[in-house]
C-alpha cells in the first residue's frame, strides 16, 4: 500500500458507513453531522455481522468503494479511459 492509499481512522469509519448504508438516502445521511448515521459516529472496533445475501453485499461494497474514491478525488480508469463515477451518488 503506498502513502497515497493509506486509510485514516475517519476513512475506515466512512467506508464502513458506506458499506452498511446502501441507499442514496442513507449515503446522504452519513455525511450529515446532525444525523445518527454520521460516519464519524461509527465504532469500527465493534463486531459486525452481515445479514445480506453475498451478491447483494458485494454489489453494495463495490459501489461504496467506488463512491469513496470519487468523493475523495481519485480517478478510475478502465482500458485507458476515465470512468465517470458521479452516477453512484444518485
Amino acid at each position: 500500500m503506498t502513502d497515497a492509499f493509506k486509510l485514516s481512522d475517519d476513512d475506515l469509519r466512512e467506508l464502513f458507513a458506506l458499506f452498511s448504508s446502501p441507499t442514496a438516502e442513507e449515503i446522504e445521511r452519513i455525511y450529515s453531522s446532525e444525523d445518527p448515521l454520521f460516519f464519524r459516529n461509527e465504532d469500527v472496533a465493534k463486531e459486525y455481522s452481515l445479514v445480506q445475501e453475498r451478491g447483494e453485499y458485494a454489489r453494495d461494497a463495490w459501489r461504496a468503494v467506488m463512491y469513496f474514491l470519487h468523493r475523495h478525488g481519485y480517478k478510475v480508469t478502465k482500458d485507458g479511459g476515465a470512468v465517470d463515477l458521479s452516477a453512484l451518488a444518485d
